[in-house]
């Protein structure tokens, strides 16, 4: 189930994007989704589906605006290659 939110816009900010309501929802929508998980609120996935967005599709776009997709660190990476090699 779905929740709907209502957020009060002024008639000048969708001409200012020149946007219609919807497309101005997406957009918002979108935005709050990579803002929440930039800042480590939500997950990629929870994300994703925030903006409405398949997974892939949402990571690629976090590559346009040169956002990692992967929190993991140069010392996380070496514990892994680390714990790999012992196997």
């Amino acid at each position: 189930m779905k929740t709907i939110l209502n957020v009060e816009v002024n008639p000048d900010i969708l001409l200012t994007f020149n946007q219609k309501p919807k497309e101005f929802g997406n957009e918002l929508r979108l935005w709050a989704a990579v803002s929440m998980y930039w800042f480590d609120k939500i997950s990629l996935a929870r994300a994703a589906t925030l903006a409405g967005y398949h997974r892939y599709d949402f990571e690629k776009f976090l590559a346009t605006l040169d956002i990692p997709t992967s929190k993991l660190t140069d010392e996380d990476a070496e514990k892994e290659i680390n714990m790999l090699k012992s196997l």
